[in-house]
């Protein structure tokens, strides 16, 4: 097939066309025998791979593999973004401790109350965080029981698991006379009442609950 006489092409592009016109019965012509290469209008991408603009050169991305500075040129996928992102995490290193210590004591000094604690727990596999702040050293300490005793097991009252835990602990708590005069109030119990009457209150109650709420 041989273009229009006035087709809009210049002389080269015609020239082009009419060798590749020209082919034998064995095939097209393979671009080296053309060597397409020195037109103005091709951009070699890579091995036997061009890009031919119709009119002009065309306009091929920065991004390949000709442009590439030490780009493959067998088609080699790039790594992804987040393979990139996790070798600059990892080689940065681990989180150093001495730093995590100073934000956390940084962290605590922006508080404007006057007690507070940032804490981490560990309970088999479970890991929870839990941070409190109050002018009130009693409710931060209560929060901090409490959050504790819940990490280790939801199934049992906190008050249980507390106790089981101080009197299996090397801890020991000293608590003042008004808290046994308010248990003996909390089980109705007098001067003529005996201990037994008291051990059998407490059994009936499974257990005793120390200091009581209305301890004064």
């Amino acid at each position: 097939m041989c273009p229009m006489p006035d087709d809009g092409r210049d002389p080269e592009e015609r020239s082009a066309l009419e060798a590749a016109d020209r082919t034998s019965d064995d095939g097209a012509l393979s671009p080296d025998e053309l060597d397409i290469e020195s037109e103005e209008n091709v951009v070699s991408l890579d091995q036997d791979r061009y890009v031919i603009g119709t009119d002009e050169r065309p306009n091929v991305p920065d991004d390949s593999p000709d442009s590439r500075s030490g780009g493959s040129r067998s088609g080699e996928a790039s790594a992804p973004a987040e393979s990139a992102s996790r070798e600059e995490s990892a080689a940065s290193g681990p989180v150093d401790s001495g730093a995590v210590k100073q934000w956390l004591e940084d962290d605590l000094d922006s508080v404007s109350a006057r007690y507070g604690f940032h804490v981490t727990a560990k309970s088999d596999d479970a890991i929870s965080h839990q941070q409190m702040f109050s002018d009130d050293v009693g409710a931060v300490f209560d929060s901090l029981l409490r959050w504790y005793a819940q990490q280790l097991t939801t199934e049992t009252a906190v008050e249980d698991v507390l106790g089981i835990l101080l009197t299996e602990s090397n801890v020991r708590v000293r608590y003042s006379p008004s808290c046994l005069q308010s248990i003996l109030e909390t089980y109705d119990l007098g001067p003529e009442d005996t201990i037994a009457d008291l051990f059998e209150a407490v059994q009936d109650d499974r257990g005793m609950v120390f200091p009581p709420e209305n301890v004064g």
